[in-house]
């Protein structure tokens, strides 16, 4: 970044996407060498992503899909989610740069990229792969089109923001704090009112609807189940939310956020005949700044819990917000948002790598990332290989345990859960691609946490399958330094009706 002002564009282009690359593949390598055990939301997404349905019981199905695809790159392993998350977010950072472009000097707008590199959304954050994930980049591309719209008022930029909001609306309905504000500017800006004249807003509109009508109703023929898990994640009981929720999401998004502003506090102190950058700023204003007055609004109305990870789609484009409303820049303080950016940049990498091999130790109990679930998935397959040559179809039980047995193993089996970690609880109505009667049928495994429950097949599951044949459990070490009690996992199998097994069943013990 310590370049010389009178660059060619080019060459501020090539030094962005010579870092995006850079860093892209950086983050990669750290995930996939520190995680010795894939994060929680990454396995849940990826036990749905091997459904086809078009919808799951807490979400919209398209980052399932997503994950399930970059899956096939790594069979047995989840090297190639990790490598999805952090193609989401170079998109992110592509569309920050994108749009800086639109408002800035390709050198601020080069800067307003890489600040992001400070946000920890953008960095080690992004290695559990989640629907935050997918709507971080549905939220940066809207933002992008939308403005590219507005202010070239071509065709092809309405249809690309209605293809974008309509895929967005499959991965997390938040994304609509996000149109409420564009509508705003649409309704209450002098400008924006004259776009109601042109066909592309209405074009957007329908082509937004068609891509989400397959999952609406879906939702509908589900007891409207997502809109439930949504309404109970944002449930307060606080006497005080109305206005504690909105003023603690508030500072915990502005902590986050030091990490970025102190790259570009030096651009701004000192300004006087710097830079001149574009003074057409509302449609900017009202796509970036709006949706946390939106989120802020919703919270203190209705006391809703604004929960910190909702705010990793608000940030993508502070950079190019903060130095498009300075009205000029200041050049000289290059050389200190250089040092600023370089040493947040590290200091967040080094947390990550720490993090993951510290915090075994200073919580006193195994984290998720430590779960032996690779070796779990391995001596579960091969003993069920020792009674039957076909691999079993579904993997049931405590969700944790049959998350992880179902994404390290390389056939792929069907995850039967009710998704509730810690509970031997699982339920069609939150798997609708099987039930009691497909499990046994075809086959499949069980699962259960025997630390909790004991080694014994739990009466529940007694009662639904008679033939279900309780193994020994299997007892594994953490992987951490740390000194803690090896993980022990209950296991049954409920051998295929049609398939020849080399087994002679035994009727469970009482």
């Amino acid at each position: 970044m310590e370049s010389s002002p009178d660059r060619a564009p080019s060459a501020y282009a090539r030094l962005f996407w010579i870092w995006l690359v850079g860093r892209t593949a950086l983050w990669f390598g750290v995930a996939v060498c520190t995680l010795p055990n894939a994060p929680l939301d990454l396995l849940e997404w990826l036990a749905w992503g091997f459904q086809f349905t078009w919808g799951f019981p807490k979400h919209p199905p398209l980052p399932a899909w997503v994950c399930g695809a970059f899956a096939w790159l790594s069979p047995g392993d989840v090297w190639g989610v990790y490598l999805c998350s952090y193609l989401h977010v170079a998109v992110c950072l592509w569309a920050a740069w994108q749009l800086g472009r639109e408002f800035l000097s390709p050198r601020c707008a080069l800067l307003a990229a890489i600040c992001l590199d400070g946000l920890t959304y953008m960095t080690g954050d992004a290695a559990e792969f989640s629907n935050n994930v997918s709507l971080n980049v549905a939220w940066a591309l809207t933002v992008l089109f939308f403005v590219r719209a507005v202010r070239t008022e071509k065709l092809r930029w309405w249809l690309a923001l209605g293809i974008t909001v309509g895929l967005g609306l499959l991965c997390k309905y938040t994304l609509g704090v996000l149109l409420v504000a564009v509508f705003s500017y649409m309704i209450f800006d002098r400008d924006g009112r004259r776009l109601w004249k042109q066909p592309g807003p209405y074009l957007a509109g329908l082509l937004a609807l068609v891509i989400f009508c397959p999952h609406a109703i879906w939702v509908a023929r589900h007891d409207f189940i997502t809109f439930h898990y949504a309404v109970e994640r944002s449930t307060s009981d606080s006497r005080w939310g109305h206005v504690l929720n909105p003023l603690g999401f508030l500072a915990e998004q502005l902590l986050t956020l030091t990490p970025v502003l102190l790259v570009l506090a030096p651009m701004l102190i000192g300004r006087g005949k710097g830079e001149r950058v574009s003074p057409q700023l509302a449609v900017l204003h009202w796509a970036v700044i709006g949706p946390v007055g939106v989120l802020l609004a919703l919270s203190m109305t209705s006391g809703c819990q604004l929960r910190g990870i909702w705010g990793s789609p608000l940030w993508t484009f502070l950079g190019v917000w903060v130095l498009a409303c300075a009205g000029t820049i200041a050049p000289e303080g290059l050389r200190w948002s250089s040092r600023a950016w370089a040493a947040g940049a590290v200091a967040l990498l080094a947390f990550f790598v720490i993090k993951n091999n510290v915090c075994p130790y200073v919580l006193g109990r195994p984290t998720h990332e430590s779960f032996p679930g690779k070796q779990l998935a391995a001596e579960v397959a091969r003993r069920w290989h020792a009674g039957c040559s076909e691999p079993f179809a579904i993997v049931a039980g405590e969700a944790w345990r049959a998350d992880n047995v179902c994404c390290y193993s390389r056939h792929r089996p069907m995850i039967y859960t009710s998704g509730a970690m810690g509970y031997f609880v699982f339920e069609p109505q939150h798997c609708p691609w099987t039930s009691d009667a497909d499990l046994a049928q075809r086959g499949g495994v069980l699962l259960w946490d025997a630390r909790q429950l004991g080694d014994e097949l739990p009466a529940a599951a007694r009662k639904r399958f008679a033939d279900a044949e309780a193994q020994t459990p299997i007892v594994l070490p953490f992987q951490s330094g740390a000194a803690f009690k090896s993980d022990r996992t209950g296991v049954a199998f409920i051998w295929p009706k049609n398939v020849r097994t080399n087994v002679v069943l035994r009727p469970n013990r009482p």
